[in-house]
């Protein structure tokens, strides 16, 4: 344990003030840093809810709250002792937007950790800031209902996206977004696994997207691992624009797919299903530990781990050896993440605005070379959880004017799925929360998708 970081203390404002330092202060995952916390917490379900709802809603709408902060100190927010403000900051998010929990409990408690972990002068401090910040809490606080964002950020969506679908994507989304599914055919039926949820969690939100056959949301349904079938392999956990991009690529029985940037093979396991026993997947990513997952996954969805292999590649500077033998390539490329930003608010923090820019250009040396591993006549998608156009638009332009002979597809992508959504004018298909019903709880992070035929 390093000398700044908090030691762990029992309860849940204390694990959220804990996660919220490592997100901040350390570059942590939001999800990483509160799974390891939560392990060795010993906390009940109940807390745990609790305190994944004040670390994920906090960072949902930090801007807004560190301008509440900011009003009531002198000094600089930014010069604050790290711990000190994760507890400002979680407490801010209870007393305005959590009316269940009462300001004394958010007051003392949230006073309690800072003095246990960073002495009486600090805790002073802290008592004094929230004080004043209990006296304006709202009369009836509730959840947040958008996401708050930079205004660079606002900006690059709505520049890439136009008005309407930048509203969709940032002020319309139902929050929390929810655990996303996607049912093994192979296993069970939609129908049926719906009604095994609802059989366990009898107040858990489950409604099947209108997207994809396979896709499923739930929200308080408890955890991927507590779900019926879990063992069994009925479900994979897959976000609903994440199955989109995979199912647009209309991977046929007995073909050879790679999956480029596999990471741990979330789109690999569903062409693992699509290919059979005729076919074949290979997935490709630079790091060998994300790989090293895929056939435990396998073998809990009961596929065979014969269809599947995995090559630890750095295909931003070549392709190993690998033959140009594939009929389909998926390029599912590292991004800005912008798309995913209300599942991964933490992004925020770290994001610059000359991100989408920075990451076009390694998107662009990686296409170049998966190129080289299809077939005559064989397909090239490439994709971003991004809706920027630097991000896709651009990099398609650049890569066309180098490899002359790739044919963009125009209108044929959404075919092989039966017609859910047509690529834009430029060949663009992107995917996101304006393809699904007005407030539906199934609505996709945001994707963009071409593909070119070689």
């Amino acid at each position: 344990m390093s000398m700044t970081e908090p030691r762990v203390s029992v309860g849940a404002r204390a694990v959220a003030i804990a996660v919220l330092f490592r997100v901040a202060e350390e570059g942590a995952y939001a999800s990483r840093a509160l799974d390891a916390e939560l392990g060795r917490s010993g906390l009940s379900a109940l807390d745990v809810g609790l305190a994944t709802e004040i670390v994920y809603g906090t960072l949902r709408v930090l801007p807004d709250l560190d301008a509440l902060i900011a009003k009531q100190v002198s000094r600089d927010p930014a010069r604050m002792d790290g711990v000190t403000r994760a507890a400002l900051r979680s407490a801010a998010y209870q007393l305005n937007h959590l009316s269940r929990v009462p300001a004394h409990a958010v007051v003392d408690e949230t006073v309690t950790v800072v003095r246990d972990k960073r002495g009486a002068k600090l805790a002073g401090f802290t008592n004094a800031v929230l004080r004043k910040l209990a006296g304006q809490r709202p009369a009836d606080p509730m959840p947040p209902t958008r996401l708050s964002v930079p205004e660079w950020v606002r900006a690059e969506l709505l520049a890439s996206l136009g008005d309407e679908r930048m509203r969709a994507l940032l002020d319309e989304r139902v929050l929390p977004p929810p655990l996303g599914l996607r049912v093994a055919p192979q296993h069970t039926t939609r129908d049926a696994f719906v009604q095994a949820i609802a059989a366990v969690f009898p107040n858990a939100q489950i409604e099947t997207s209108t997207l994809s056959p396979q896709g499923l949301c739930v929200r308080r349904g408890g955890a991927p691992r507590a779900l019926p079938g879990y063992k069994a392999g009925h479900f994979s956990v897959q976000e609903e624009g994440a199955q989109l991009v995979a199912l647009a690529l209309g991977v046929q029985p007995g073909e050879r797919v790679a999956d480029v940037c596999a990471g741990h093979g979330g789109k690999t396991t569903l062409f693992a299903e699509q290919v059979g026993d005729a076919g074949h997947v290979t997935a490709i990513d630079v790091d060998e530990r994300k790989l090293e997952r895929i056939p435990e996954e396998l073998r809990r969805l009961q596929l065979s781990a014969a269809r599947v292999d995995t090559q630890a590649i750095d295909v931003s500077v070549g392709t190993g050896g690998l033959p140009a033998s594939f009929d389909r390539v998926l390029v599912d490329a590292p991004c800005s993440g912008l798309g995913t930003i209300h599942r991964r608010p933490e992004l925020l923090l770290r994001l610059q605005k000359t991100d989408p820019a920075r990451m076009a250009e390694l998107q662009l040396r990686i296409l170049l070379r998966a190129a080289k591993l299809v077939r005559p006549e064989g397909l090239l998608a490439y994709a971003v959880c991004s809706p920027t156009r630097a991000e896709c638009a651009e990099v398609a332009d650049r890569f066309q004017r180098e490899v002359p002979h790739a044919r963009r597809i125009m209108g044929a992508i959404d075919a092989a799925h039966g017609g859910w959504a047509s690529p834009d004018a430029d060949g663009i298909l992107r995917i996101g929360p304006w393809l699904a019903p007005a407030a539906a709880l199934c609505a996709p992070d945001a994707y963009q998708l071409v593909a070119f035929r070689l």
